[in-house]
This record gives C-alpha cells, sequence and structure tokens, in this order.
C-alpha cells in the first residue's frame, strides 16, 4: 500500500564538461568530453588528433631539431 507512494531515490549525474588545458602550440581549448589530447610530464598540454601534422608531433619534431643543433653547435666549438 505504502509502496505506490514511495519515490525512487537515484543520482543523476550532470553531463559536465570541464576545461582541462589549452594546447601550447596551437593555443586550442582541450575539454575533458574530448580526446586527443596529451599531457607531458612537465604539465603541457598540446593536441594529438593521430593525423599528420597534429601539434604534439610538431613539438616533438621541433625539439629534436633544437636537440640537434646544439650539439653541432658544441662539436664546431669544442672540435
Amino acid at each position: 500500500m505504502y509502496k505506490n507512494f514511495m519515490k525512487k531515490k537515484s543520482w543523476n549525474k550532470k553531463n559536465v564538461i570541464r576545461l582541462c588545458g589549452i594546447c601550447e602550440e596551437c593555443g586550442k581549448e582541450l575539454l575533458s568530453n574530448q580526446g586527443g589530447w596529451i599531457i607531458t610530464h612537465t604539465k603541457k598540454y598540446f593536441c594529438h588528433d593521430g593525423k599528420d601534422g597534429s601539434c604534439f608531433d610538431n613539438y616533438c619534431e621541433r625539439k629534436l631539431k633544437e636537440k640537434h643543433n646544439v650539439r653541432k653547435e658544441n662539436e664546431k666549438a669544442y672540435g
């Protein structure tokens, strides 16, 4: 008899979208409901959609070139 009057209590989870970071290369907002972004160990955020020319790939290539150029300069200075 009282069962009809009792309401079922349930958890209503709201769909919350949060800003997780901003891409270091292009400045795009990286949201919690989207995939395709990477956080490095130095807390830098990058886009990464798995296609050629993604911001994370560009960052990695640039860092490798910088490292290679520093080695060449050191070899010229000491060699």
